[in-house]
C-alpha cells in the first residue's frame, strides 16, 4: 500500500515524539516527565502528543513491547511446522528478542524504571490482559479444537512471567547472554505444554508440570 504525503509527516512527527520522550523518560525519569515537556521538546502541540499515545504510560511503553505484538499476529504454518508450533516460536521469538534487548543500555534503563515505578508496573499488566483478549482470537481461529479462552491465559501467564523474571535478573546485572541460556530451550517447551493441555477435550492444568501450573493458576 503507498503512503500518502500526510501519512509520512505523521510517520516523522511519531518518531520525534518518541525519540524525545525516550531522552526524556531517561534523563529525568519517567515521574519528573511531563508530556508538556515532551510536546515542546518536539515543537508540536500537547495534544499532538495525545494523538499518538492516550496517556503517558501509554507514550513510555510505545514500540517497546515487541512480544506484545506477537500476540495478535495470525501465525503462519509451514510444511515443517504446525499452526501450534508456529504460535510457539512466535511468542518465545519475541519475548527472547526483548529480554536480548536488554544489552542497550538505553532500554535497560527503561526496563529498570518499569520494575520501579507503580504507575508503569500497572500498565504494563493492562497491556497484558488486552493482548490475552487479541490472543484468544488468533487461537480460536487458527488452532480449531483448542480451549482458545484458556490456551491465551496459559500462554500470556507463562510468556509475562518468564519476561519479569528474567528482566529483573538482567536489571540486577545478569548479563543477558547468561540470563537467557535455559530459558531459549525453557520458554518454547513451556510454552508448547501449556498448548498441548489446551488442546484437550478436557483440559487440566493438574497436568502441567508443578512450577508451571503455579505459574498458570497465579
Amino acid at each position: 500500500m503507498q503512503t500518502t504525503r500526510r501519512d509520512r509527516k505523521r510517520e516523522r512527527t511519531r518518531q520525534l515524539i518518541l525519540t524525545e520522550a525516550r531522552r526524556l523518560f531517561l534523563e529525568q525519569g519517567f515521574d519528573r516527565t511531563t508530556v508538556l515537556q515532551v510536546a515542546e521538546a518536539a515543537d508540536v502541540a500537547v495534544q499532538t502528543v495525545f494523538n499518538h499515545a492516550p496517556s503517558k504510560e501509554a507514550l513510555f511503553f510505545l514500540g517497546r513491547m515487541p512480544f506484545l505484538e506477537a500476540m495478535t499476529r495470525p501465525v503462519v504454518p509451514t510444511r515443517d511446522r504446525t499452526a501450534a508450533e508456529a504460535l510457539v516460536a512466535q511468542l518465545a521469538e519475541q519475548t527472547l528478542g526483548y529480554l536480548r534487548s536488554l544489552a542497550d543500555p538505553d532500554n535497560l534503563a527503561m526496563a529498570a524504571q518499569v520494575d520501579s515505578s507503580p504507575a508503569l508496573a500497572q500498565y504494563e499488566r493492562t497491556l497484558l490482559a488486552h493482548s490475552e483478549g487479541d490472543l484468544a482470537a488468533v487461537v480460536e481461529e487458527q488452532l480449531p479444537g483448542t480451549d482458545a479462552r484458556l490456551a491465551a491465559a496459559l500462554l500470556v501467564a507463562i510468556t509475562r512471567t518468564h519476561a519479569h523474571v528474567h528482566r529483573r535478573r538482567i536489571v540486577g546485572g545478569t548479563p543477558p547472554a547468561e540470563a537467557l541460556v535455559r530459558l531459549e530451550e525453557d520458554l518454547p517447551r513451556h510454552l508448547a505444554a501449556v498448548l498441548e493441555v489446551a488442546a484437550r477435550p478436557e483440559p487440566d492444568l493438574s497436568d502441567l508440570p508443578g512450577p508451571m501450573r503455579a505459574v498458570a493458576e497465579a
